[in-house]
């Protein structure tokens, strides 16, 4: 097993991506403890959530012709609930680019609760993938469902490489039947179908904790919010020699070498959020606009599932990705 001292966490430095952001359009910025209070002021419903300098507004495109439409993939999903010890709020968010130039939302999330546990999966497909939207649901879908199934015992066993090895066969065999080719092949399946998946396995412990182990290929991320201060625990752009960061994304079918899993624990006081880039871009190191947007969303109080969607729709330009976000609080909080 492994200790929960947030001082065991396995954390690499963090840096903001912009500096000196202006002042964000949000009462109360402040990191605040979630007690009863007077409601905040919050948002219009019509109205974006602006974050710096917005997007210029534009009526949304649907999915265009050179994408399959079928099943039908919508613009937005939202859930939210607690069950088990748990509290979730999840959203997915076609971004301000595909909504301007008729693409479908490449992002996705599943979830599973097994008795006693919560399982997430979040995947973000590749852009030059062009049926990464495919991929995506594909891989979100197996792995909470072989998690579920084929992961029963301790936390610290499950097998990962068989899981991100599975889920890229998965793929592959998928592969063929959208490119309507005989046989299963790795290059093509990759050229259509590629994803980063990220997946988190969590227990609900009986002192008001939660135990949580992750794994994933590719740039998707994890973050504690403690204490008004947002901890990355995993994923991310790597930087280049330079110190800059880099576009480039290795997601499935592709497995690395390297699954090494991370273990942490969570607090009642914390908040365990997993998401695609196209939140932990903007948000960097937690200390600009967007960190402080949510932070008072997180924070204050337990927001509504609609609300907490309204807000990653956040508007603010450059950063016009889609976003998926999952915040998971230990229930009780």
């Amino acid at each position: 097993m492994w200790s929960k001292s947030k001082r065991d966490r396995r954390i690499p430095d963090v840096s903001e991506t912009a500096a000196g952001p202006p002042a964000p359009v949000v009462p109360g910025t402040d990191a605040a403890p979630r007690v009863a209070g007077p409601e905040p002021t919050g948002w219009p419903s019509n109205r974006p959530v602006i974050a710096g300098t917005p997007t210029p507004e534009f009526e949304p495109c649907a999915v265009g012709d050179d994408y399959r439409r079928t099943p039908y993939r919508p613009d937005t999903v939202i859930d939210g609930w607690s069950h088990g010890g748990f509290t979730l709020r999840a959203a997915s968010l076609r971004g301000h680019l595909h909504r301007y130039n008729g693409a479908p939302r490449q992002d996705d999330f599943a979830v599973a609760t097994p008795p006693g546990r919560l399982i997430i999966a979040v995947a973000d497909g590749v852009s030059a993938a062009c049926h990464s939207h495919i991929g995506s649901t594909t891989a979100v879908r197996y792995a909470t469902q072989w998690l579920e199934s084929e992961a029963t015992g301790d936390l610290a066993d499950i097998a990962w490489r068989s899981l991100f090895e599975n889920t890229a066969w998965t793929l592959i065999e998928l592969a063929a039947s959208v490119l309507s080719t005989p046989e299963a092949d790795a290059t093509a399946a990759e050229s259509v179908l590629a994803t980063t998946l990220t997946c988190v396995v969590c227990e609900s412990n009986n002192d008001g904790t939660l135990s949580a182990v992750i794994a994933g290929v590719g740039d998707s991320g994890v973050w504690v919010l403690s204490n008004g201060t947002f901890t990355q625990i995993w994923g991310g752009k790597q930087a280049t020699e330079g110190g800059l960061t880099s576009s480039a994304v290795s997601g499935l079918p592709r497995v690395p070498n390297d699954l090494e899993p991370v273990h942490l624990g969570v607090w009642p006081d914390e908040v365990l959020l997993v998401g695609t880039d196209g939140f932990g871009d903007p948000l960097g190191g937690g200390g600009g606009t967007v960190g402080a947007l949510f932070r008072d969303t997180l924070t204050a109080r337990l927001p509504a599932p609609i609300e907490f969607a309204h807000v990653l729709d956040f508007s603010r330009e450059t950063f016009d990705d889609d976003r998926t976000l999952v915040a998971i609080w230990p229930s009780g909080t």
